[in-house]
């Protein structure tokens, strides 16, 4: 019961971008051009999602930015690492591409999920809004959120880079 009333309260606009979400990630699964200005769509969507509560409604933002920044780069290091180990970067008549895995996917899903969790208990318990320790979590998630995401733009920049370098001059 609980679940059927926190899910016909949720806003209309949450099950659009959790569709948008779903299908960036699903294309992801796939071999694709690679380009920067689509890479930045959904990390944006999260760091905007994420930010605007802390700048509006947390008591502790000092303390809120601290732990969002500091958990965007340990974010961004765990994401180089997967994407890393899950996804090639190659060249192809001129083109770079990536090659395709549920990564993404797998990581918009659990970042959706988390923070739509988060924000129900917000929504219920509104008095966390002032909590430290809540404030200190719901930072950390965000941040570790989006600089997964970061990592994974790095590694596809850095994947690039290497591979002109390992060809030289026939690139």
């Amino acid at each position: 019961m609980f679940l059927i009333e926190v899910i016909k309260r949720t806003p209309a606009m949450v099950w659009f971008i959790l569709a948008f979400l779903i299908v960036r990630g699903l294309n992801s699964s796939r071999d694709g051009e690679v380009s920067l200005i689509r890479m930045v769509i959904v990390p944006l969507v999260f760091m905007i999602w994420g930010l605007e509560k802390l700048f509006t409604s947390f008591h502790y933002l000092s303390i809120a930015l601290v732990c969002y920044v500091i958990a965007a780069g340990l974010g961004s290091m765990l994401g180089v690492v997967l994407y890393s180990r899950f996804r090639r970067i190659y060249k192809k008549e001129g083109v770079f591409y990536r090659t395709g895995s549920y990564l993404p996917l797998t990581i918009i899903l659990i970042n959706f999920f988390m923070k739509y969790i988060l924000n129900v208990a917000l929504a219920i318990q509104p008095d966390f809004y002032g909590d430290l320790t809540f404030n200190i979590m719901y930072s950390v998630v965000c941040g570790v959120s989006v600089g997964l995401f970061i990592g994974g733009i790095y590694q596809v920049i850095a994947g690039c880079r290497t591979y002109v370098e390992s060809r030289g001059a026939e690139v």
